[in-house]
C-alpha cells in the first residue's frame, strides 16, 4: 500500500471518528437557544456550532478523502494487471 494511498484512507477514517464524536458531543446539549428565525437553511445546514453543518461538511470532506484513496487504490490495481 502506498503512502498517499495510506494518508487518504487515514484521513477518510479520522474525519469520520471526528465527526461522530462531534456529533454526539453535540447532541447531548441539543437544545436551541434563541428564536426560531435565527435558524435560517443556511445555518442549519452549514453551521457547525447551531446547526448540522458538521455533518454535511464532514461527511464531503469523507467523501473526498475515500474517492481519493479509491483512485490510489484503482491505480495500483492498474499497474499490477498492466504491469508497467
Amino acid at each position: 500500500m502506498g503512502f498517499a494511498m495510506t494518508m487518504w484512507l487515514l484521513a477518510s477514517i479520522g474525519l469520520g471518528i471526528a465527526m461522530f464524536f462531534w456529533h454526539k458531543k453535540k447532541s447531548q446539549k441539543s437544545e436551541q437557544v434563541g428564536t426560531a428565525e435565527e435558524f435560517s437553511n443556511i445555518t442549519l445546514y452549514f453551521d457547525p456550532f447551531k446547526g448540522e453543518g458538521h455533518l454535511f461538511v464532514g461527511g464531503t470532506l469523507v467523501i473526498i478523502c475515500f474517492s481519493l484513496f479509491s483512485l490510489e487504490l484503482a491505480k495500483i490495481i492498474v499497474n499490477i494487471i498492466f504491469g508497467s
